[in-house]
């Protein structure tokens, strides 16, 4: 079955390998994600993201556009098998080759430092969707996981700041550029900032559902059928601490029946129409059940064993994602 994946961070692994000394191959390496990966799991497309850490680097924008290179890399040295995308019409181009599709994204909206040019030059590079924070509150906006803080389990959200000003304009210009804002790791009160003010769809590309697992980087079942009534998407995310509600972190477990089961919520909640794939991979660790981008079918049997039909387990695969990005990009 084809496999459709709104967030990855392996652009970020190939980075701080070359930065190591250590490059690694992205034809085959140990990543959750490589070339040989993606063809063995029947990836239709996978969404690369230039992933920033604020609190890591000397200069953001320096670390997103170093990424994006990497991404540029790839696709110049794979082009029979992997090719980019960004418009609707090149994910049909690249399905009627046989290649696998790869949307750049950015998970972090402070690398633009404020800067609308900034934003428009991303755009112009390739970038189709954007974070507007990771877990530093910015220029933009507030994060819900505070790096800088208290280590608090569960951790709770921030429901007192959300978007500044300079934060509604990139949310404007965003729109006006077809470029989906992703609310993923933003605030409780960005969250409502956003429905607010927004005209458009928009993504949670890797969240799960609070009322299963009560991190605050998961959605409220509010916050579900707020995005299910604007026509959004959600992606599963595969992350133990998002799944599980262990009352220790540590045993919070990765696997793919609690991945159903919060599909089974959110179709519950939302519909099944809302929902789509959000790995994470290599961006998150512990024991994982499905342990690289091969190993979906996992997933297939749990949904289907949660009773969802085979209709709607494609949905979430692959035909939800590919219906939002072809009306919204």
């Amino acid at each position: 079955m084809k496999v459709w994946d709104l967030h990855c961070d392996t652009l970020s692994e190939l980075r701080h390998a070359r930065q190591a000394g250590r490059p690694l191959s992205f034809a085959r390496n140990g990543l959750h994600i490589d070339l040989a990966k993606l063809e063995a799991g029947d990836y239709m497309l996978q969404c690369f993201a230039a992933f920033v850490n604020l609190g890591a680097e000397d200069d953001p924008l320096v670390t997103a556009l170093e990424e994006i290179d990497i991404f540029k890399e790839l696709m110049a040295a794979y082009p029979d098998r992997i090719a980019p995308v960004y418009t609707a019409a090149d994910i049909r181009r690249n399905a009627d080759a046989g290649r696998i599709s790869a949307m750049l994204t950015v998970e972090e909206g402070g690398c633009c430092k404020g800067s609308l040019g900034v934003l428009r030059r991303l755009y112009e590079l390739g970038v189709r969707m954007m974070t507007l924070t990771w877990n530093y509150d910015n220029q933009l906006a507030a994060s819900n996981v505070k790096e800088k803080g208290p280590f608090l389990w569960p951790c709770p959200p921030d429901n007192l700041h959300g978007l500044t000003g300079t934060g509604l304009a990139f949310l404007a210009e965003m729109e006006r550029l077809h470029m989906i804002v992703d609310v993923s790791h933003l605030s409780d009160k960005g969250f409502w900032d956003v429905v607010q003010h927004s005209t458009r769809p928009f993504a949670a590309s890797h969240s799960n559902c609070r009322a299963l697992a009560p991190h605050c980087r998961n959605l409220t079942d509010e916050m579900i059928r707020a995005m299910a009534r604007r026509g959004c998407i959600a992606g599963l995310n595969y992350c133990t601490a998002f799944l599980d509600d262990q009352p220790d972190p540590a045993a919070c477990r990765s696997t793919a029946a609690l991945i159903a089961k919060h599909a089974a919520h959110f179709r519950q909640v939302g519909g099944a129409e809302m929902i789509a794939l959000g790995s994470d991979f290599d961006g998150i660790g512990g024991p994982l059940e499905m342990d690289d981008c091969s190993k979906l079918p996992v997933l297939a049997d749990a949904l289907r064993a949660e009773g969802f039909s085979e209709d709607q387990v494609e949905g979430i695969f692959w035909r939800n994602a590919r219906r939002f990005f072809e009306e919204n990009l």
